[in-house]
């Protein structure tokens, strides 16, 4: 956070001296803060390449050094970039070729990727916690001091706002038509999109700060009081309830059969997801578990920093990404042999292992994001851009930021 604002400072002193005259009492809204303009990367965009969607060609949005960039599967470098002021995280939502992110200053951008052109920009007002969602024809937010407000997503237009009775520390969770929001004060609202009325309340025993996930119907949240809730989303009807120990204070994951909580002190826990009784549970010596994990179809991916792969069922090691890349490439160099072709020299060798059947052994600076197409993605500590195929389980993609 500290290298965010010495980079958004750096950018208002170079970018703004006029600030440092401005009466802010006489000035616009407007005029206080620094208009964010989009930046084609060397690789320049290639709109015909593009169906109306954006998705002929494919891009990745992510956050890094306090830039908003959108990484082209196509080319297989940034298209574009956008400085947001800050590392914020995650701070977007994708629908269709559409991004709406916020920056900073608490602005929500519709973005149209293909084009990297800005559609509109909408002034919040107050501080955006969680990512967007998106629900039909709306964006939906919520900001810190307890509100949530329905967005038009043609034109960035506040139809509605909703205002709670506490502040908001993670995100919504949508179900249907209901956006269901944690709140600091434990209590759990569903407000209903199409009718702009509240559907349904919950007062968990503690603080939650983590955003919900919905799955099959269900409602599965934690919150510090070391317990873990199950309700029906619906209609908000506590299923169960399972004390863990710990408060609840990272993203969790939910799979068909359990649900993966991490903590911040190496352990891991697994809860049957129909009833909430504790599975199995594994413990990290000196791994401090916050954004080095990730899900995948029946297993889950941790960072300790080695890359490994765990069974969802069991919390058994699947493999260990490091002994796999370098099995596949000496599968690779027995069929290059068999099939006769070009013998590889000492440097084709280290070319393929550097770029090819490398292994990451670094943490995520931010949280990985699941993209469409089956692939996670993320930036470590060492600028690198990492692509990973979940079907394959390889990694497809290793760029070094400049």
């Amino acid at each position: 956070m500290k290298v965010s604002v010495i980079v958004l400072a750096l950018f208002l002193a170079v970018s703004l001296p006029a600030f440092a005259q401005m009466d802010d009492r006489d000035a616009e809204p407007e005029q206080l803060f620094p208009e964010f303009r989009i930046e084609k990367m060397q690789a320049g965009i290639d709109e015909s390449s593009a169906t109306e969607d954006g998705r002929a060609d494919g891009y990745l949005p992510f956050v890094y050094n306090g830039y908003l960039y959108v990484f082209s599967l196509r080319a297989k470098t940034p298209a574009w970039r956008m400085f947001i002021g800050g590392d914020l995280l995650n701070p977007f939502a994708v629908s269709g070729g559409t991004l709406f992110v916020y920056d900073i200053f608490n602005r929500l951008y519709s973005i149209d990727m293909a084009k990297a052109a800005i559609n509109w920009k909408s002034d919040l007002g107050d501080e955006i916690r969680g990512r967007p969602c998106v629900y039909d024809r709306y964006v939906i937010v919520s900001t810190q001091k307890g509100s949530l407000a329905i967005l038009s997503a043609r034109s960035g237009q506040t139809l509605f706002e909703y205002n709670g009775s506490s502040g908001i520390a993670g995100g919504p969770a949508l179900y249907r038509n209901l956006a269901i929001v944690p709140y600091k004060n434990g209590r759990i609202v569903a407000f209903d999109v199409e009718n702009r009325s509240v559907a349904w309340t919950f007062n968990a025993g503690g603080v939650v700060s983590v955003s919900p996930v919905v799955k099959d119907g269900y409602l599965y949240f934690g919150a510090w009081d070391e317990t873990f809730y199950t309700l029906d989303a619906l209609t908000g009807k506590l299923l169960w309830v399972s004390y863990v120990g710990e408060d609840v204070t990272r993203d969790f994951i939910v799979f068909g059969e359990t649900v993966v909580l991490f903590f911040a002190k190496g352990e891991i826990l697994s809860l049957q997801r129909d009833f909430g009784e504790i599975e199995w549970v594994k413990y990290y010596e000196n791994v401090e578990f916050n954004f080095n994990y990730f899900q995948g179809s029946d297993k889950f991916y941790i960072f300790t920093p080695d890359f490994i792969s765990l069974d969802a069922g069991s919390g058994e090691t699947v493999f260990h990404y490091r002994e796999r890349a370098y099995a596949i490439y000496k599968e690779m160099l027995f069929e290059n042999l068999i099939e006769g072709e070009a013998v590889l020299t000492d440097e084709d060798r280290n070319r393929l292992l550097a770029n090819t059947y490398f292994t990451v052994s670094s943490y995520p600076l931010m949280p990985p994001v699941a993209g469409e197409r089956d692939l996670v993605y993320f930036v470590t500590e060492e600028s690198y851009f990492y692509i990973y195929d979940l079907v394959n389980d390889f990694f497809l993609v290793k760029y070094k930021i400049s």
